[in-house]
């Protein structure tokens, strides 16, 4: 009885280990089911990727920072804070070796002086006029000013036109003596003529034996002596000319000269006055603080006369008072910036405003940067509602708020992101 229980017992295992074949069959469907449903579903499965990135709150046309661009004290201030401000209004003044008051006098007659830089004539100015103390800008001035004397000296000699003068009258002089030499000429020739005629009559006599040959050598002498004479009055019109060309050349050359000496001395002059006017651009550059747009000015950590400012410090801000659309600029690393398009969707979260309190700000990318600088894109995105945060409250802007851009690109299908790394390997293995 034990043994056909064993028996028994082999057999029930057996059944109970045997797997049916319908379950196999419909484990092995259900297996394909889910597979094919959850590729179906990656397929048609989408999400962007986010790319962040910091960004500033600013205007379209962006606030003016004044640097300074040297180290000392603040000499004169000529604002307050808030006050509105013109293009190329003076804001302050740092220390500095010149007199500030010398050096704006002298931009002012530079500016004067100018226009006769070109001309042809002498310059009468009251450049000279004054004893400008101008500091590092003082020995630009001194040459300009020897280059001014020597252009003016050349024109108050007058040498060129004084000699010139010379030579004319000297010609006039010629003129009048070779006159003189012609009327001689006319009468030689006249002479010669008569002194011919008889030389003839008396070769004639002398043939036929009227008179002697004594008689004959007298008139051919004669005749010689008014043809040498004759010939000595056209060697001297011929001379008197040659001499009158030889003056007229040497007008020529000194008109020649005094030209070139002039344009020399007028180059030297345009130089020393572009140096000098380069240093005084160089100095209100180092020292001097304008605004270059209109807007209302605003004190950082500055405020008074006498306070000490560092190479590189920002001294002013002026808001321009022409731009009141808001953007925002984002700064974009190289790494994934070809996925970033025009149009997108950009979510902001403000420094100055926790998110999770106020919310996050919608912006849209306006436009984007053609050529990277420090790896970096440039973006400007606007705000399409504004400063209104998507909890519906209405935030303050101010120049320079930073934050966090979190751009929204193009949606991926989940399958595409499975398969791209695959196709990636398998491109570098093959």
């Amino acid at each position: 009885m034990d043994s056909n229980i064993e028996l028994r017992s082999d057999e029930v295992k057996e059944i109970l280990e045997r797997m049916p074949n319908w379950i196999i069959r419909s484990g092995t469907t259900l297996f394909f089911v889910v597979i094919f449903a959850l590729v179906i579903g990656s397929w048609f499965f989408r999400y962007p990727d986010i790319i962040q990135s910091k960004l500033v709150l600013t205007t379209l046309n962006p606030p003016a920072e004044l640097v300074a661009r040297s180290s000392g004290q603040i000499q004169n201030l000529y604002v307050a804070d808030n006050q509105e401000v013109k293009k190329g209004d003076l804001l302050a003044i740092i220390e500095n070796p010149a007199v500030n008051d010398d050096v704006f006098v002298l931009k002012t007659k530079m500016s004067e002086f100018h226009e006769h830089l070109t001309g042809v004539d002498g310059i009468k100015s009251n450049l000279l006029e004054g004893n400008f103390r101008l500091g590092e800008i003082q020995s630009y001035y001194n040459g300009f000013l020897k280059s001014y004397v020597d252009y003016q000296r050349f024109f108050d000699l007058d040498y060129y036109d004084r000699k010139i003068a010379s030579y004319r009258d000297q010609i006039s002089k010629y003129n009048l003596y070779y006159d003189r030499q012609y009327q001689q000429k006319v009468i030689s020739e006249s002479e010669l003529a008569i002194s011919k005629k008889q030389f003839t009559r008396d070769s004639s006599l002398f043939t036929r034996g009227v008179i002697s040959q004594s008689d004959l050598q007298n008139a051919r002498k004669k005749y010689l002596e008014q043809s040498y004479a004759f010939q000595g009055t056209r060697s001297s019109l011929a001379s008197t000319q040659i001499s009158i060309s030889e003056v007229d050349q040497q007008i020529i050359d000194l008109e020649l000269n005094k030209e070139n000496e002039r344009k020399e001395l007028q180059n030297l002059l345009i130089q020393s006055f572009d140096n000098l006017k380069a240093q005084i651009n160089i100095w209100e550059q180092k020292y001097v603080l304008i605004t270059p747009i209109n807007g209302k000015v605003s004190f950082n950590r500055f405020y008074s006369s006498n306070q000490n400012v560092k190479t590189g410090e920002r001294v002013f801000t002026v808001l321009p008072s022409d731009s009141t659309k808001i953007i925002a600029r984002v700064e974009l690393g190289v790494q994934g910036a070809g996925k970033v398009k025009i149009g997108q969707r950009v979510n902001i979260k403000l420094d100055n405003y926790p998110y999770l309190e106020y919310g996050m700000l919608e912006g849209t990318i306006r436009s984007i940067s053609k050529v990277p600088e420090d790896q970096k894109y440039s973006l400007d995105v606007d705000f399409p509602n504004g400063l209104m945060t998507n909890y519906g409250i209405e935030l303050d802007f101010a120049q320079q708020i930073e934050g966090q851009a979190e751009i929204i690109t193009e949606d991926y299908r989940l399958l595409q992101r499975i398969f791209n790394p695959i196709r990636s390997l398998i491109k570098e293995r093959l």
